[in-house]
């Protein structure tokens, strides 16, 4: 939590934090096992730098979703609302919850069905998308939620 507290001014407290899912990591996973049933199954050279390539391809995607994992931060506050990806290169969305404007929720079946989804905010015309969110009607509805609040005091 104290990493967090460089982002939340005196007073602020969070109210919700959504993480990402760890389905995040399945086609990463799957790509790795396909590679070393080809790598390891069949003794062509041609099959072996197939195995090779797909093993690569499962670990440099692997990587990248570690870093999504790792760099996503998704909290509601009881002043805002912060949307923060990326490790390296970095993006912070903070909204005011005077300044959201909509929030949409977007489930494929497996996402239903795995507790998933996608997660579009707009604010001033632009469109903010945010994959894989780990039960986004929840996110949606402690935002509601909060806006009301500040809207009452």
């Amino acid at each position: 939590m104290k990493l967090l507290a460089m982002y939340f001014q005196p007073g602020e407290e969070i109210i919700y934090r959504a993480r990402i899912h760890f389905l995040l990591f399945w086609e990463p996973l799957c790509l790795l096992v396909i590679g070393g049933f080809i790598l390891y199954g069949v003794s062509t050279p041609i099959m072996k730098w197939l195995g090779i390539t797909v093993l690569f391809l499962g670990l440099v995607s692997l990587v990248q979703r570690i870093f999504v994992k790792v760099g996503s931060l998704f909290v509601v506050t009881n002043y805002r609302v912060i949307l923060k990806t990326g490790v390296i290169s970095r993006r912070v969305r903070e909204l005011v919850h005077t300044k959201v404007e909509g929030l949409m929720v977007t489930q494929s079946v497996a996402g239903r069905l795995f507790g998933y989804g996608t997660l579009l905010v707009t604010t001033g015309g632009a469109i903010n998308t945010y994959h894989f969110v780990d039960d986004p009607m929840r996110f949606k509805m402690e935002v509601n939620s909060a806006i009301e609040t500040y809207r009452s005091r």
